[in-house]
């Protein structure tokens, strides 16, 4: 599955995502996943063969954005998430899990930015926002927005985001990687140097080599911001959403 970008501004409480049966790859594939696992593991020790959610089909139509998802794994992504993948197995479905990038704006106007660990699996040292993967619940219906608040718990502590304020502002599938991502700005009652401190104790906290914040009108508007550091295709991707989002609902 690849699309184009998707560029809106819905609020969280008009996505509506329901998980119906389990993702299966092809015998061919299975057989790749499953001689596979056992390598990866080898080389990352610390990876966790989880659930993920996977996008299957999605709409946006009156203001709303449906997604109909199913649950895949990671090791599922893994085999599948190469850029050959397609050529090698034109008759196969990518496993795609949704990924979620999320903004944190703070009371202060700063934006919570991290640079990756370098030993992470994925962009290691390259600038990053708060992401992850979303994950199917006990029910059909997964509220994404609570999956966004998990990701901010588990990565910098944060768990006064204001539900009333965080929108999805774009849905992009990730080339790099092989996975749609989607896009969360969300609002936290807390300023930067509450949040910076209070990190220390986050549980997913060394995921992040670095934590620390930027003046959101930087991000909207410096063209040299950080200019020597490498940028994960996320980042890059959030800003572009970010800059469309206030300059039509913020005349920024």
């Amino acid at each position: 599955m690849t699309f184009a970008d998707q560029a809106f501004t819905i609020s969280v409480d008009h996505i509506h995502c329901r998980c119906a049966g389990a993702f299966r790859l092809s015998e061919p594939v299975e057989a790749l996943r499953r001689a596979g696992w056992d390598r990866f593991i080898e080389r990352h020790p610390t990876a966790f063969d989880g659930q993920l959610l996977r996008l299957a089909e999605h709409r946006i139509e009156n203001g709303e954005l449906t997604i109909m998802a199913q649950s895949t794994s990671f090791s599922a992504y893994v085999v599948t998430r190469h850029a050959g993948f397609a050529a090698e197995h034109p008759d196969a479905e990518r496993s795609d899990p949704l990924g979620l990038t999320i903004i944190l704006v703070t009371a202060d106007q700063q934006v919570i930015v991290t640079k990756r660990s370098l030993t992470a699996e994925q962009n290691p040292g390259a600038l990053y926002l708060i992401g992850g993967y979303a994950e199917p619940g006990a029910s059909e219906e997964v509220d994404l927005f609570d999956e966004a608040a998990r990701e901010l718990a588990e990565e910098v502590a944060v768990t006064d985001i204001d539900r009333s304020a965080a929108f999805a502002i774009g849905l992009a599938y990730d080339p790099v990687h092989c996975h749609p991502e989607l896009f969360i700005l969300a609002s936290s009652r807390s300023t930067s140097a509450v949040i910076l401190d209070g990190a220390h104790h986050a549980p997913d906290r060394n995921e992040a080599a670095e934590l620390f914040a930027s003046p959101l009108s930087d991000i909207l508007n410096d063209d040299g911001f950080l200019p020597d550091a490498p940028r994960t295709w996320s980042f890059v991707k959030a800003r572009s959403f970010l800059q469309r989002h206030f300059r039509q609902h913020h005349a920024l």
